[in-house]
């Protein structure tokens, strides 16, 4: 059978993504086999096809502009996507590596936990971690690029779906704010308050909307980020308040304070392709499924 990879089969893409990593032309030229006047009018091309600029020249230096980031980005995403389908076609995916997806808020707590208990267990075996919303983690799931996912809330039914535990959300405010020192508070005593949230991709955002309406107000929204460490910093600087999932790597000019809402927490659980599982995932369902059983709740973030 052929062997060709996704670079191989599609040089062009290769080289646009390789500039994600290393923006340098000399270095992309040899990390992708080609020659500098080659790369450089297959980059030509790009621009003049899109009609936008990739690449732009700061004094002797050439770096990507923002479109060619997003682009290289992009790039990078299709070439992946291309080799894990050609390694499903091929069925020589590794026996033991493992793609497991989650959520960012779930990243150093829960997913960090269980992937360090697992590889106590085994030997050989590869983790990659793909991190993104519960969208983006589901459809992973459904085209192989994800084994098993860390996620919130349930998933559909035409996954498998294994509850670890619960996450509460919370209220983050900067220190020296007036619910920064209370136990608990009620989100109608901040309505008047500015809401920085995430974009309306999350499920966290979606709850967080609804928690507001559920107290009687919608929030004045003054920033819409698409990632959680960018709404705590804005938090930190002063900008506004959010609610967020609870989350362990909290910025030390930030607090979290517990919401009085008794629906202010969500389902986490392991989801998994019901199609598709390799015996290196299904060893690590299995493992789950034990550490659950024997620890319930150890996957709980409630602060």
């Amino acid at each position: 059978m052929n062997e060709s990879s996704a670079s191989n089969l599609a040089p062009a893409l290769a080289q646009l993504a390789a500039l994600a990593l290393d923006p340098n032309i000399t270095r992309v030229a040899e990390r992708t086999g080609t020659s500098q006047p080659t790369l450089s009018r297959s980059l030509r091309a790009w621009e003049l096809g899109l009609g936008i600029d990739i690449l732009v020249r700061h004094g002797r230096t050439v770096v990507l502009t923002d479109e060619g980031r997003i682009l290289a980005a992009a790039a990078a995403d299709a070439l992946e996507r291309l080799d894990v389908a050609l390694q499903r076609i091929r069925g020589r995916r590794a026996e033991k590596m493992v793609a497991v997806g989650f959520l960012r808020s779930l990243g150093p707590t829960v997913a960090g936990e269980l992937i360090a208990s697992f590889l106590g267990t085994v030997d050989g075996t590869l983790i990659t971690h793909v991190e993104g919303s519960s969208v983006e983690l589901l459809d992973g799931l459904d085209e192989g690029r994800v084994d098993v996912a860390i996620t919130a809330p349930k998933a559909p039914d035409r996954f498998g779906w294994l509850p670890v535990g619960t996450q509460s959300f919370v209220l983050v405010v900067p220190k020296g704010h007036d619910a920064a020192q209370a136990k608990t508070v009620d989100l109608a005593d901040v309505r008047d308050e500015s809401f920085l949230v995430l974009d309306r991709r999350f499920d966290a955002r979606q709850r967080a909307d609804a928690l507001c309406a559920a107290a009687g107000f919608t929030p004045r929204v003054v920033l819409e980020a698409d990632n959680l460490t960018t709404v705590r910093g804005y938090v930190a600087a002063g900008l506004g308040i959010a609610i967020l999932p609870a989350d362990a790597t909290l910025s030390p000019r930030t607090v979290s304070v517990r919401l009085a809402d008794a629906n202010a927490t969500r389902a986490v659980g392991l989801a998994w392709s019901k199609e598709h599982t390799s015996p290196t995932a299904a060893a690590l369902i299995e493992f789950t499924k034990e550490l659950t059983r024997k620890y319930p709740g150890w996957a709980d973030v409630l602060e």
